[in-house]
C-alpha cells in the first residue's frame, strides 16, 4: 500500500505559534492557497480514496488537494473522515504559545492533561493496518496534522535525527507491505 501523508495547511494558530490539538481551527487565506497548489503534488499518483482527520482544517485541505489535482485519472472526490487521524490532544496546552508549552516541556511540569505520544502512535498505527487490509494494493490519500505524522515516523525510526518541523500541505510518501513502513519520500 502507498500513503501519501500530508499535513493540512496554515491556520491562524499555526501563524501565531499557537497550539491547536483537538480545537477545530479552520484554514487561512494562506493554507487554502498552500492546499489548493499541493493538489499539483497528487498528479503523479493514482489515488484510489482519500482520508482525513475530522477537523476543519484537514477535510478542507483533503477537498482542495482532491480539487485541484490536475490530475486525469479517475480520483474518487470522496473523502472518509476517520478520528484515529485527529491531532494529538494537547489539553490545557491548547490555544496556548509553543513557547509556554515548551517551557512546560523542560520542568516538566503541568503535563498531565496532554495525550501520551504512545497512544497518538497506536491510533495512527491502528489506522494504518486497518487500511492495509482493505487496500493493500492502492494508493491512499492520508491528510492529518504534524505531531501524529511526526510521532508516528519518529516511533518508527523513519523521522530524520533532525527536529525539523512538517511543513504545512507537506507530502510524506510512505509504503507499508502490511509488515513495514518505508518512508519514499519526506516533508515535500
Amino acid at each position: 500500500m502507498k500513503i501519501l501523508l500530508v499535513r493540512h495547511g496554515e491556520t491562524d494558530y499555526n501563524k501565531n505559534r499557537l497550539i491547536q490539538g483537538h480545537s477545530d481551527i479552520e484554514l487561512n487565506e494562506t493554507g487554502r492557497n498552500q492546499a489548493t497548489e499541493a493538489g499539483k503534488k497528487l498528479t503523479e499518483h493514482n489515488i484510489d480514496c482519500a482520508f482525513s482527520s475530522p477537523l476543519k482544517r484537514a477535510v478542507e485541505t483533503t477537498r482542495l488537494m482532491l480539487d485541484n489535482s490536475n490530475n486525469n485519472q479517475n480520483i474518487s472526490k470522496e473523502i472518509t473522515t476517520d478520528n484515529r487521524l485527529i491531532e494529538k490532544f494537547f489539553g490545557d496546552f491548547e490555544g496556548k504559545t509553543f513557547e509556554e508549552y515548551f517551557s512546560a516541556l523542560e520542568v516538566q511540569s503541568g503535563l498531565e492533561s496532554i495525550e501520551k505520544d504512545e497512544a497518538v502512535y497506536e491510533r495512527a498505527s491502528s489506522f494504518f493496518n486497518e487500511q492495509y487490509l482493505e487496500h493493500k494494493d492502492k494508493t491512499i490519500l492520508v491528510v492529518c496534522h504534524g505531531a501524529l505524522i511526526r510521532i508516528f515516523l519518529r516511533t518508527l525510526g523513519l523521522y530524520p535525527e533532525s527536529n525539523m518541523l512538517i511543513n504545512n500541505t507537506a507530502l510524506n510518501v510512505v509504503h507499508y507491505d502490511g509488515q513495514e513502513f518505508i518512508l519514499e519520500k519526506f516533508n515535500i
